[in-house]
Order: structure tokens, then sequence, then C-alpha cells
């Protein structure tokens, strides 16, 4: 399923509660930018206890759906700053220019 379906999921209140807390999950699965459990509990941090309180289940899917969409812009522009340099003749990307692509290494 899509992150558009998996969020429509989340925020349809004619389905059981359950199911709606395990959209989000689903969509955590799909989307997971500090691993899945970290990211879980990230978003309770943030959000709140979203496995009780529909609340802070919208307040977990605007948190994950902000960060996919910033992690989406800063891929488009590294496309963008890629095709350009490559326009330019420059093949390979500069030592000092981050790489959206490449795996962090802050563990």
């Amino acid at each position: 399923m899509s992150y558009s379906g998996l969020a429509r999921r989340v925020r349809d209140s004619g389905l059981p509660f359950r199911w709606r807390v395990s959209a989000l999950r689903s969509y955590v699965q799909l989307y997971q930018p500090l691993g899945f459990e970290a990211t879980l509990s990230f978003l309770e941090y943030r959000a709140g206890s979203f496995k009780r309180d529909e609340a802070a289940l919208f307040s977990a899917l605007e948190v994950v759906e902000a960060s996919r969409a910033a992690r989406y812009a800063e891929v488009q522009a590294y496309a963008k700053r890629r095709r350009e340099a490559k326009a330019r003749g420059q093949r390979t990307p500069r030592p000092g220019e981050v790489n959206p692509h490449a795996q962090a290494e802050w563990y």
C-alpha cells in the first residue's frame, strides 16, 4: 500500500482504532528514518501515546509526513544540483557534498 493510502487509513474514523494504529506502523515500516523501533519511539515522544489517544495518533502522522516531505525535498534538491553539475562536466560529486542517499553514520 502507498503512503497516501496508509495515511488515509490512519485518518479514517470509520475503522477500528487498532487498525488505524496498525496503518501508522505500516507507514513507519515503509519510511523509517531512524529505524522502525527508534522511529516509533520518537513519534511517541513527540506526539504522545498514539496507541491509545486519537489526537496523538494524528499528531504522530503529521510528524512522520512532515519528515518524509522534508526528505523528499532534500532528495529533489540534490538531484537538481547533480544534474546541473553533470551538465558542467563534473561527473562525480565533490568530497564535501552531502549525498542524501548515503546512509548516515551517526552510530
